[in-house]
């Protein structure tokens, strides 16, 4: 049996369905309406708030059991006045005295002006400080509001994420926080699309003095972190974009450090109590302006890294690496127990990891992820060897001619169509090869292969067991042992 009825929602319809005789208690009524309404409460805190609201016309036992939700989150656009709608529900209806999180994601329609962007945002935010919200995420695409002062004083608020514009723009947008920023119980804080001076994520830190986790992605004209000051945040994540520009580093107290972005300059000064690091570039186009790949900043941070116990390369940052090796740069020696990389199998990437693998001793775990990937061109990598004196082909045919080029693994498009067993074959020997003491080796072909070239692999990974070359230092034995495969992954 079905109605039609209003919900509170701003008379948002819905179509409701009654629930059968089979889904009733013995008391007559269904049995998760015979939930306390903290339990019900409890669940519709985990759906969007629009959905819950509509919860509201199943019947009168429904009818107000939204209302005291601690967790609101919406997401929405100018264009059907959604935030329009939004404001007056929260203002009539919402009544629970605690919010423990508060989620907007909206996009404002800049030619839409009979909508005012800057009083719905200061009316949401004015809501989630006054009801004391542990967690708040503000998503703002296409407003050119400014936060209120007010906003910037916060005792409650536990993790902060403030967004003011979408990843792939460039559309920044100011973040100068007028008073001085008082965000005493902070914990987590990330910042997304705003231009962000030095002198203000100065201010900001200096009101935080309980954060542990700091996230920065697409923020320019930040070019000196100083950490030094903010002894219990232990975690920084950084995502560049592309022209940024340089940035300097002074983290001392920071244990885990993940940096993703685009091929610029980037300086750690001090990062002395690193144990997890993450390092990944991406690659937008021509690489080899001003001095080109960058590879002495690529293994200058390298060195930073070389005591970390975790870490973790990406595949461009392999083949920059790469030319650092072919160039004959010293490597220096890391300290790492677990190394995982992320990478394609290509020619270009087989130096550096080699090298990475000689000099890591105490190496007890290697991850290895294939991705489809095309990373750096074949010709614009042969490009920069040539400018270094060196000669492509003579590099190559030596050592590493077993491996394929991009050109040969890659299509027109970015999946690995051509990719073959017998080159990650070579890929896994040359892992077991180049390692001292590893216990585990873990290859992750999340989906590298096809169904055929798999196949091929599966024969072929227990033929190495009766290779001498393979069964160095026992390698072959331990190999026989503990060998396990899954569609997913080769365990070593």
């Amino acid at each position: 049996m079905t109605k039609r009825v209003e919900s509170e929602s701003n008379g948002i319809s819905t179509t409701v369905r009654s629930p059968s005789h089979r889904s009733r208690s013995n008391g007559g009524s269904d049995f998760i309406s015979s939930l306390p309404d903290e339990v019900l409460q409890h669940i519709l805190s985990y759906i969007p708030t629009e959905y819950a609201v509509r919860t509201s016309a199943l019947s009168k036992r429904w009818k107000h059991v939204w209302r005291e939700t601690p967790s609101l989150s919406f997401h929405c656009h100018t264009w059907d006045h959604h935030p329009v709608s939004i404001s007056k529900t929260l203002a009539s209806f919402f009544t629970a005295p605690k919010l423990t999180s508060f989620h907007i994601h909206v996009t404002f329609n800049p030619n839409n002006s009979s909508l005012t962007s800057s009083s719905h945002v200061n009316s949401w935010i004015e809501l989630a400080l006054s009801r004391e919200a542990d967690k708040i995420s503000l998503v703002i695409i296409g407003s050119d509001n400014v936060l209120p002062d007010l906003f910037f004083t916060n005792s409650s608020v536990k993790q902060l994420r403030l967004a003011l514009g979408h990843r792939g723009s460039y559309d920044y947008r100011n973040m100068i926080p007028k008073p001085t920023v008082v965000w005493t119980s902070l914990r987590n804080l990330s910042l997304e699309c705003f231009s962000l001076p030095d002198e203000s994520l100065a201010n900001i830190l200096s009101g935080c003095p309980m954060l542990e986790s700091l996230v920065l992605i697409n923020c320019p004209k930040l070019g000196h972190l100083d950490l030094s000051n903010s002894p219990k945040l232990t975690r920084l994540e950084i995502v560049f974009g592309p022209y940024f520009g340089t940035l300097k580093i002074v983290a001392p107290h920071i244990q885990y450090l993940k940096l993703i972005g685009s091929l610029e300059p980037c300086t750690l000064v001090d990062v002395s109590s690193l144990t997890d690091a993450y390092f990944s570039l991406n690659y937008v186009g021509e690489t080899t302006r001003g001095d080109g790949f960058h590879q002495d900043m690529v293994l200058k941070m390298l060195q930073k890294l070389q005591n970390v116990e975790n870490l973790t390369i990406g595949p461009i940052v392999l083949q920059l690496l790469s030319v650092a090796e072919l160039c004959g740069l010293p490597f220096p020696q890391l300290q790492a127990k677990s190394l995982t990389v992320t990478t394609m199998v290509v020619r270009s990437v087989i130096p550096s990891l080699a090298r990475l693998l000689q000099n890591s001793p105490g190496l007890q775990k290697i991850t290895l992820n294939t991705i489809s990937y095309r990373g750096i061109p074949d010709a614009e990598f042969n490009r920069h060897l040539r400018k270094q004196g060196l000669n492509p082909d003579g590099c190559w045919r030596l050592e590493y001619g077993d491996f394929p080029t991009t050109k040969q693994t890659y299509s027109h498009c970015v999946v690995a169509t051509r990719a073959k067993s017998k080159h990650v074959v070579s890929f896994i020997k040359l892992v077991l090869q180049h390692s001292k003491a590893v216990d585990t080796v873990v290859l992750r072909l999340g989906g590298y292969l096809n169904a055929t070239e798999y196949e091929k692999l599966l024969r072929m990974v227990p033929t190495f067991t009766g290779n001498k070359n393979v069964r160095t230092r026992g390698q072959g034995k331990r190999l026989l042992n503990v060998l396990k495969i899954t569609p997913r992954t080769v365990c070593v």
